[in-house]
């Protein structure tokens, strides 16, 4: 048993340190906070270890450094996902990539509420490490410690084998093993292990999502908050093998040689990760490297897993209005799209063109290409949220919300990935200044959603001063929407929502 006592003067001088259970960690200080970046939550995932469970990480002896952050996991840099919004890929990456960060008020016995920030990335970039996730502001205001993760991404993360050694769904294991750290450390940084909100967006969104289908995340977390992470991607056991047979054949190895697989490099992984990526765009889609409906970790889809009643912790979920205009790029001839190309596309998602036409008009949206960017939004990640919520909210509190704050570039809208910073109040780092319109004024909106989220976090309920947010039921579909006025609606575009089949 680790005893501070035991430290120096000189050592506890150095910077506040922490006991855990593999050994005593000296961070940094702030005004009014304490910062431990780096932490290990598991060993680093190589040789046998890769494409297998995360296991304990060796214990040390000595006071270890926790003043800078720990390497992102490998993920390819300079593909189609770049840049699209500010700073989310790492060039600082490496094998011993399973580490946290923890910002706490102090590292004192106040057992605070616990927020888990899980990143985005199209589970193929990203880190707990990005600036736009910075826990200072979230922690000092609103007197929560902040925990963010690093956990294994694209095919190192998500490459389903067919073989005894290894495990479906690596990078959401990785997540649970970060959790079960946090349940058992969490408490001498400050922190209320009985007490723990998991959030984050996009595939860190879909992580949440995950979590809450896995069994064995049971009792980890007890409040979840998704932002723009409800689609329809999760693969079966057929999807993933021709990922399996794609990457392996692009790496020119046998795709049930695990040893094999197992002795590429990192740089002959991720080139083989890009490759199949582009092979598979037709067949699997534009995220093959995914979560798995494997029978153990993730035994149902996650809207299956909601119909089951699998978990039944309070959540926030919510999307963007404009979710898909970020990727407007990937499909250039919808910017020319005529009533009849329209219909077209329309009548291949099976749905009625003409009542689908006259609810978006009765929006006041009314020309194809207009038309057709609210459809790809609300069929890609409107309605799997729609569903989800509608699945969750008949066994648990469900509170849902639409993110209206515009991106700078007025074509955007409010974009898919625009909400980044607004939890963390980073507005002003990493270029989102720029890629967010009216940045000063952002900053209001922030400190309303830093409130909404730790009271949530803290109580269960989200509530700030002036703000009625009613929770979430099938009749009334009350939904906060987050712009420059925060209100609250019954049903918005309800009569768009009431004419998909």
């Amino acid at each position: 048993m680790w005893s501070t006592a035991l430290m120096t003067t000189a050592e506890t001088a150095a910077g506040p340190i922490a006991v855990t259970a593999q050994g005593p960690v000296r961070g940094s200080d702030g005004p009014s906070y304490a910062r431990f970046l780096g932490i290990p939550y598991a060993a680093a995932p190589v040789g046998e270890l890769r494409w297998a469970a995360p296991q304990s990480p060796a214990g040390w002896n000595e006071v270890r450094d926790a003043t800078t952050f720990g390497p992102a996991a490998w993920q390819s840099t300079g593909g189609p996902l770049d840049g699209l919004v500010p700073g989310m890929g790492s060039d600082d990456q490496g094998d011993d990539c399973l580490s946290l960060n923890i910002w706490t008020p102090a590292n004192d016995d106040a057992r605070r509420p616990v927020m888990v920030w899980i990143h985005g990335g199209a589970f193929s970039l990203g880190a707990g490490s990005l600036s736009a996730y910075d826990g200072t502001t979230l922690c000092t205001r609103t007197d929560t410690v902040v925990v963010t993760i690093n956990y294994r991404v694209g095919a190192l993360g998500f490459l389903v084998l067919d073989d005894d050694t290894a495990v479906a769904n690596a990078g959401i294991l990785d997540q649970i093993a970060a959790l079960r750290w946090v349940r058992d450390n969490i408490e001498a940084f400050g922190g209320d292990p009985d007490n723990v909100t998991i959030f984050g967006e996009s595939a860190g969104g879909g992580s949440v999502l995950s979590l809450l289908s896995a069994p064995s995340a049971r009792g980890l977390f007890h409040r979840a908050i998704v932002q723009s992470g409800a689609t329809d991607l999760v693969l079966d056991r057929d999807r993933a093998r021709l990922v399996l047979e794609a990457f392996a054949r692009c790496a020119g190895v046998d795709p049930d040689d695990t040893a094999a697989l197992r002795s590429l490099t990192p740089q002959q992984v991720l080139a083989a990760q890009a490759q199949a990526g582009g092979e598979l765009f037709a067949t699997v889609g534009t995220m093959p490297f995914h979560p798995c409906v494997d029978g153990e970790v993730l035994p149902f889809t996650w809207q299956g897993a909601a119909e089951a009643g699998v978990s039944d912790v309070p959540i926030i979920i919510g999307t963007t209005r404009d979710e898909m205009s970020l990727f407007a790029s990937f499909d250039p001839a919808a910017a020319t799209l005529n009533d009849a190309g329209l219909r077209a596309r329309i009548a291949h998602l099976g749905q009625d063109p003409d009542a689908l036409i006259a609810a978006y008009a009765e929006t006041g949206t009314h020309e194809p290409p207009a038309v057709w960017g609210r459809i790809n939004t609300d069929n890609a990640m409107w309605f799997p949220a729609l569903r989800f919520i509608d699945a969750y909210s008949a066994h648990s509190p469900v509170w849902t919300y639409r993110f209206d704050w515009p991106a700078a570039l007025t074509s955007l809208g409010a974009p898919h990935g625009v909400d980044i910073p607004f939890p963390f109040d980073t507005i002003d780092v990493g270029g989102w200044d720029s890629f967010i319109s009216d940045p000063n004024g952002a900053h209001e909106l922030a400190r309303v959603i830093q409130t909404l989220w730790s009271s949530f976090a803290r109580s269960g309920t989200p509530a700030a001063s002036s703000i009625e947010w009613p929770r979430f039921d099938t009749d009334r579909r009350a939904t906060l929407i987050l712009d420059r006025d925060v209100r609250w609606v019954d049903d918005p575009n309800g009569a768009v929502r009431r004419a998909w089949r």
